[in-house]
């Protein structure tokens, strides 16, 4: 520093190496997602009855949830799991439920598939660990 300024930069260092230097040491105020409830590793359920995951998260700012389906490799980003109208929806809760459903109304890519709940705020994201999801048939559902 000379003067209160800047070096002159003459050792080969440039004016915008600094500024990211700065920008790097600052710091932002919060606190980054972490779980409250991590989902398990999987989730078993009949077609009459149906099944939930839970998912939550704390952090400052509070966490926004959400849930994507994973191809066949679980490489991320997924699919967004979003509500399919008498099969899944997203509670208000964070949990990714399954609803009853008939035999003939079975999907594999919803009732045979891989989901993972994100939390994140602006000052970062996790993932939980892969849920896998796998609904049996049950003969007697009304």
């Amino acid at each position: 520093m000379q003067n209160g300024k800047d070096a002159d930069f003459s050792d080969g260092l440039s004016e915008s190496f600094v500024a990211v230097k700065k920008k790097i040491g600052a710091t932002t105020s919060g606190q980054g997602p972490r779980f409250v409830r991590e989902p398990p590793s999987r989730l078993r359920f009949h077609n009459s009855t149906g099944g939930s995951v839970e998912c939550s998260a704390r952090g400052h700012p509070t966490p926004e949830l959400r849930w994507l389906a994973l191809d066949d490799t679980g490489v991320v980003p997924g699919t967004p799991a979003l509500d399919l109208s008498g099969l899944r929806r997203v509670r208000a809760d964070g949990s990714l439920e399954f609803l009853p459903f008939h035999a003939d109304e079975y999907r594999q890519d919803v009732h045979s598939a891989t989901y993972r709940c994100l939390a994140s705020n602006r000052i970062g994201v996790i993932g939980s660990r892969d849920v896998h999801v796998r609904a049996g048939e049950c003969s007697f559902f009304g």
